[in-house]
């Protein structure tokens, strides 16, 4: 059969082939298809010619020409999964693969997206930090994101808890737009606790990863992610991070791709604030509001168009649970009680709320009206 004139769907599914290779990671994968112009082409050369190529090695070339069976099963299983979960592949050469992210020398070859990447979003500043913030380092990341957001710039991070999921989330309430890059395959969300998030953000962004379908999160994946996660972005915004925390991964990954840094400041006696003091020492740009991204990034984030916040409509249950809600902290029990629910089923609700922007969490388990 002939490999020039194969489908775009054919393209894809040859391409899987290939990404289900043991050893066959993004690099040697770029460069295989460079070399050779195609995926069907890579699968249609020798072990010896795949073996020259640079970055490869013999045992890799064997498993390409060998392993047959395995590689059409996987491809099929992956296509199953994609269609099931309306997954789309995105291919670094091909149009549609995020601008900014081709941009940068450690792109990865592939992109699993479950939304739409849009041409807005190259107009995008990631928000990343601690598991584990503040309330203060909650309030900054929520604002900073609101108001990036009414202005048209898409926000970054990693769906992880504590501030990428107020960034995420604040970005959402706000009518904007927000990207998640996963540490694993799409049809995997981690934290479990945030797939109705998730699914939120898919709704209304995005959702990528550069892992399979079927990936599960482990600890070596999340390092990798944030390479992908500042190189969609024109600069990274750090909030409350501590000296080890991965946010300073990205910060550094934001570096080489010689995107703009932002920290803001923290306590001096707060933990979680010693690796975005740090930051700030070394020349990072101190955040204190919005304004400051913005005039770092002048003429570079051009889009800035407000937009409004949308009108929320309430199911009989949700109207229920908020308007037993006041600005004064109320603990869930005292809620579901009000409301005459079980705790669990009012948390559901209140979830619900607080994605759509009416509702605020505050430390343990306590909920406001926004």
């Amino acid at each position: 059969m002939s490999v020039t004139h194969r489908s775009h769907k054919d393209q894809n599914f040859d391409l899987l082939r290939l990404i289900g290779v043991r050893g066959m990671g993004h690099a040697r994968l770029r460069n295989l298809i460079r070399h050779f112009g195609s995926p069907a082409s890579v699968l249609s050369a020798s072990a010896k010619a795949l073996a020259a190529v640079q970055g490869m090695d013999a045992p890799t070339a064997e498993r390409i020409k060998q392993d047959h069976e395995a590689s059409i099963a996987f491809a099929h299983a992956q296509m199953r999964s994609m269609q099931e979960s309306a997954t789309e592949l995105l291919v670094f050469s091909e149009s549609g693969f995020p601008e900014l992210l081709t941009q940068t020398e450690t792109a990865p070859t592939f992109l699993f997206v479950r939304g739409a990447i849009m041409p807005e979003d190259a107009h995008a500043i990631a928000i990343v930090g601690t598991r584990q913030p503040t309330a203060y380092g909650r309030a900054m990341a929520e604002k900073l994101a609101q108001e990036l957001a009414q202005r048209g710039i898409t926000v970054v991070s990693g769906l992880a808890r504590g501030i990428d999921t107020v960034a995420h989330a604040a970005a959402l309430r706000s009518g904007g737009r927000t990207i998640a890059v996963l540490g694993s395959g799409v049809d995997h969300i981690y934290p479990s606790e945030n797939y109705r998030l998730a699914m939120e953000i898919a709704h209304r962004g995005a959702i990528l990863a550069d892992y399979p379908m079927g990936t599960g999160p482990d600890a070596t994946h999340f390092p990798g992610r944030n390479r992908i996660i500042s190189g969609l972005s024109l600069g990274t915004v750090v909030i409350e991070a501590g000296e080890k925390s991965g946010a300073l991964i990205t910060a550094d990954y934001a570096l080489d791709q010689n995107r703009e840094v932002f920290a803001v400041p923290g306590l001096a006696t707060n933990p979680q604030a010693k690796g975005s003091n740090r930051l700030i020492r070394s020349g990072a740009k101190l955040v204190e509001t919005v304004d400051d991204i913005l005039q770092e990034l002048e003429g570079r984030l051009t889009q800035t168009k407000r937009i409004p916040t949308p009108a929320i409509q309430l199911s009989l249950e949700e109207q229920s649970v908020y308007e037993k809600l006041s600005p004064e902290p109320l603990h869930i029990d005292a809620i579901a009680e009000a409301a005459r629910m079980n705790a669990h089923e009012a948390l559901s609700h209140l979830l619900q709320l607080e994605i759509r922007g009416a509702v605020r969490q505050l430390s343990g388990k306590h909920f406001v009206k926004s």
